[in-house]
């Protein structure tokens, strides 16, 4: 019965070893072929797209023609130039604010100094402010989340 077996066995095995390179030779015919007819896939995909495009625009053919007037009357509505200049900007803002909000600045060199006026800082991760810059913010009525704190004034030059 062993003996019966063993032959079996080898049978078997022979059968796999055959059948393994069966599949790798008809993977690499196969990956051959693709290589040998890539033009003539990538038309036939590029042309099997476009005709359903075709089909689902001419099935869809009112939804594109609504959409498209649409886009047409947003377009007529949109002013010619969509930039605002700042003298333009300016002129918008009322009277009541201060002149010294509406000061543009120009150009700074880097060996001027320029103030900073106290703001809200975010801090990186794991950071939190201190005690004594919640009470002062809270003195001017900030309400500080624990991950961003108060800066003072200070002077730095531009560069």
């Amino acid at each position: 019965m062993s003996d019966v077996k063993k032959e079996f066995f080898e049978v078997e095995t022979t059968m796999m070893e055959n059948d393994v390179e069966t599949m790798s030779e008809s993977k690499k015919g196969f990956l051959a072929w693709v290589k040998a007819h890539k033009k003539q896939l990538i038309l036939a995909g590029v042309s099997l797209a476009t005709l359903i495009g075709i089909i689902l625009g001419i099935k869809n053919k009112d939804v594109l023609a609504e959409l498209w007037a649409s886009l047409a009357e947003r377009m007529k509505k949109m002013p010619s130039s969509t930039a605002i200049s700042i003298s333009s900007s300016l002129t918008d803002i009322p009277a009541s604010v201060p002149d010294k909000i509406l000061q543009v600045r120009a150009y700074t060199p880097p060996t001027k100094p320029v103030a900073v006026c106290r703001h809200i800082r975010t801090m990186s991760a794991g950071k939190h402010h201190s005690v004594a810059k919640a009470a002062e913010a809270a003195a001017l009525g900030i309400d500080l989340p624990p991950n961003q704190t108060l800066v003072d004034s200070y002077t730095k030059y531009a560069a």
